[in-house]
């Protein structure tokens, strides 16, 4: 005999009033199972998803906010770059460094862009400079030769710029 014969048997057996007991205290026991496991979790997430809401949408509007401030410092960048030349753009940057009485050369070249030689820097100095021409002339660097640092942790750098937006050589833009 299966389990399910065996069952069948068994509510056979009962009377109508044990069945109608037994099948409303099954009903009942159905309906807690779907408030615990489906509906009481779902109003829990609702009210995670509640409290979460204002606090994303301050972030969204803050996020729209700092795209919009990247785009009008993009725009200044380029207005930078178009006042005037490469070349005059790094000269006025070096002058304002630790190493400038280093800086033997500021070129321009055919494409537009720039050459930097500098005889003796720091390195970490020239890597400071380096970040913050990028950041606010928007400049490019597309080549350096750069000499091992001496004891005092000095290089000899030779560097080539472009203005943002220039393709350099070999590139497909």
């Amino acid at each position: 005999m299966n389990a399910f014969a065996a069952l069948a048997a068994l509510w056979r057996r009962f009377s109508a009033r044990e069945r109608s007991v037994i099948a409303a205290g099954a009903l009942l026991a159905a309906a807690i199972l779907l408030y615990v496991l489906l509906w009481e979790p779902g109003l829990a997430a609702r009210r995670t998803l509640s409290s979460a809401l204002p606090r994303l949408r301050a972030q969204l509007a803050d996020m729209r906010l700092q795209r919009e401030e990247i785009m009008a410092l993009r725009r200044q960048i380029d207005a930078a770059a178009r006042r005037g030349d490469l070349q005059t753009l790094l000269q006025a940057s070096l002058r304002e460094t630790a190493f400038a009485e280093s800086v033997e050369r500021v070129s321009a070249l055919p494409d537009g862009g720039a050459q930097v030689l500098i005889g003796s820097a720091a390195f970490d100095a020239w890597v400071e400079w380096l970040e913050r021409a990028q950041r606010e002339f928007g400049v490019r660097l597309q080549s350096a030769t750069i000499t091992p640092p001496e004891p005092g942790g000095r290089a000899r750098i030779e560097a080539s710029f472009a203005a943002r937006g220039v393709p350099t050589a070999g590139s497909t833009r």
